[in-house]
């Protein structure tokens, strides 16, 4: 059924199959560590501005990891062209005129022959990926400088809905540095993404052992009240004897306050409960 289709059509048709089936998932893997960059596919932008008297001039960083970037403009000389996934603008803004783009550079992506080509790697001097990676990206080209991306990938616990953060871009060898903190950039094979708490290090709620700590609870009003009491007492018997020993000299049971009513105390307590009401001087109840 090709034979029957123009060549430019046929041809057309197979560089799309191509591009599709080259297309970035988002997912990579390095060594036995597997990483899924899905979260971070939305469109990210870094915006630089510098004061170029008489205008100001503004360098924008698109990214779009796993799609290309939507076309801004019809015109394909102020834009980077179809398939880019990084895309560096610089425009000349000047109050009172139309902004002019100065340059487009498609850094990544898939572009006419230019492949993607996602890479992972460690960092150097490093072997385990939980410490940082490094994702790399190619496919572009400007003024013929081939272009690429390194974007440092580290990751955290937490990290969520994070953006990329520009390092430098060297317009002479055509290098992108990025970094980017998220907790995307974590293995999927791993236990734990580093900074997470660990388990054993968690203390239950009610102490080490699981069981709620005993409950603190203040005197009650009789606590409250016997506890004055013993100490109002406490205060009466040895300022009184203190009293009746500085004052009369007294020693022994004389140097008790009120001695006759503490003596006679018990006695006059078991007539009462008697129900006779009578002292031990035999006065009897009125009534």
């Amino acid at each position: 059924m090709l034979a029957n289709l123009p060549t430019a059509l046929v041809t057309s048709l197979v560089l799309l199959s191509s591009t599709a089936s080259a297309a970035f998932d988002c997912k990579l893997s390095l060594g036995s560590d597997k990483f899924d960059l899905t979260p971070l596919k939305e469109l990210h932008t870094i915006e630089k501005t510098a004061l170029t008297p008489p205008t100001v001039t503004k360098v924008s960083y698109a990214i779009s990891l796993c799609d290309a970037i939507p076309s801004s403009s019809p015109d394909p000389d102020v834009t980077c062209p179809a398939g880019t996934s990084i895309c560096i603008t610089t425009t000349s803004v000047t109050e009172g005129y139309e902004d002019r783009v100065l340059s487009a550079v498609p850094v990544a992506g898939e572009i006419g022959s230019g492949a993607l080509n996602p890479t992972a790697s460690f960092r150097e001097g490093e072997k385990l990926a939980e410490k940082g990676w490094l994702l790399s990206l190619e496919g572009g080209m400007y003024k013929d400088v081939k272009q690429r991306a390194v974007i440092e990938m580290v990751c955290e616990a937490g990290a969520e809905h994070t953006a990329p953060t520009l390092v430098s871009y060297d317009d002479k060898t055509g290098l992108l540095s990025l970094k980017w903190v998220s907790i995307a950039a974590c293995s999927t094979t791993a236990s734990k993404p580093p900074g997470a708490p660990d388990d054993k290090d968690k203390t239950p709620p009610g102490g080490d052992d699981g069981k709620k700590p005993p409950v603190s609870e203040g005197k009650g009003f009789f606590g409250w009240f016997f506890t004055l009491f013993f100490f109002s007492m406490l205060a009466y018997f040895v300022g009184g004897m203190w009293y009746n020993y500085s004052q009369y000299g007294a020693t022994g049971w004389d140097m008790v306050p009120h001695r006759d009513v503490w003596r006679d105390f018990p006695y006059v307590v078991a007539d009462l409960f008697k129900g006779r009401g009578s002292s031990r001087n035999g006065y009897s109840a009125l009534g």
